[in-house]
């Protein structure tokens, strides 16, 4: 039999350490890597309070799905994670910073959501990038015919749902 105490005493470890994770990330200053508009709720049909530009510092207050609520001077919006990055631990973490934790395990947005990006690079590094065909054989060791992902699909009851492209004209 399994020493309870033992695999409780290693969980509350590994809890605590994602919790600090999620203090110290939701603690962070953020800056606008990606000229975006700060949008009163978090979807990209959203009114746009205003525009940011990029190298603006934003405070982070919460996290939803691929969005990030911020606060710039006074004002409060969202803005797309994939158009900022964290620069610095500043503040005492926010209100609600729980959230952030919470937000890694569970989807809060009742509309689907998808989210794109090359979070955490630079334009440099972009503009430096090397083709990697060895990392490219890799994960085409991952792939499966189309005809397997139907049957996975139809195996856990999930259906197709078609997305139309995404224009820009809803900026």
């Amino acid at each position: 039999m399994t020493d309870l105490r033992q695999w409780g005493g290693w969980h509350a470890w590994v809890l605590a350490v994602l919790m600090a994770w999620s203090l110290l990330a939701a603690a962070q200053t953020h800056e606008v890597t990606t000229a975006t508009p700060l949008r009163a709720t978090p979807s990209l049909n959203a009114k746009a309070l205003r525009q940011l530009d990029v190298g603006a510092p934003v405070q982070a207050l919460q996290t939803q799905g691929g969005w990030l609520r911020v606060k710039v001077g006074e004002q409060q919006g969202w803005v797309r994670l994939t158009h900022v990055h964290a620069v610095a631990a500043a503040r005492p973490a926010p209100q609600g910073a729980g959230n952030a934790l919470a937000s890694l395990f569970t989807g809060t947005s009742t509309a689907p959501t998808a989210t794109t990006g090359t979070r955490g690079l630079t334009q440099e590094q972009l503009a430096n990038a090397q083709p990697a065909p060895q990392e490219v054989r890799q994960l085409d060791r991952y792939a499966v015919s189309a005809a397997d992902a139907r049957r996975f699909a139809r195996g856990g009851r999930l259906s197709a749902t078609r997305i139309s492209d995404y224009d820009g004209a809803s900026q």
